[in-house]
């Protein structure tokens, strides 16, 4: 219930502050409810550039992979995931408004990380390394670790060699 209250307390105070920076027509775009899945339906046909700006807000509705309106964000957000990176490190970085949010990391990983295609995935580099060898208590709870290890594993990235510098094929370090 804690949690509950935690998750929708903070929903509405980042809506409230995040509304400032959209116009009216863009909020009107947001889904009002975590049961408004009609909202899609208008998000649906949007151009990425006319996307782009919604996506933090979107992100705040897959916090609980519970709510109705969860998947169906992410399966939109699926369809663009160029414009999806950087509102998704913020979340992973804990720079999107709420500090250690597990659910919030491993709803992101599994839904929309996971599913990139490699070149996309390796945007997320960084903090797919960072949350494999130093997770937080929130993303050990979670499992993100875990996540983040398979997917590093995907693109052929092991932890010892995410912190050497590059070599060459000959295997001498190169400095840039």
């Amino acid at each position: 219930m804690v949690r509950l209250f935690k998750i929708l307390s903070y929903q509405i105070t980042r809506m409230v502050s995040q509304d400032t920076i959209l116009s009216p027509s863009q909020r009107a775009l947001i889904p009002k409810s975590k049961m408004d899945v009609e909202s899609i339906e208008r998000l649906t046909p949007l151009s990425p550039s006319t996307l782009a700006p919604l996506i933090p807000h979107l992100l705040t509705w897959i916090q609980d992979s519970n709510w109705p309106i969860s998947q169906p964000i992410i399966e939109l957000l699926r369809k663009h995931p160029s414009i999806v990176i950087e509102p998704v490190r913020k979340v992973l970085r804990d720079e999107a408004g709420e500090e250690d949010d597990g659910a919030w990391k491993s709803n992101c990983l599994n839904g929309l990380v996971v599913e990139m295609e490699r070149g996309f995935q390796m945007e997320f580099k960084d903090e797919l390394v960072r949350m494999a060898k130093s997770p937080t208590k929130e993303e050990l709870e979670w499992e993100t670790m875990d996540v983040a290890k398979d997917v590093l594993g995907e693109l052929g990235i092991t932890l010892d060699e995410s912190s050497k510098p590059p070599s060459d094929k000959d295997g001498d370090s190169v400095s840039k």
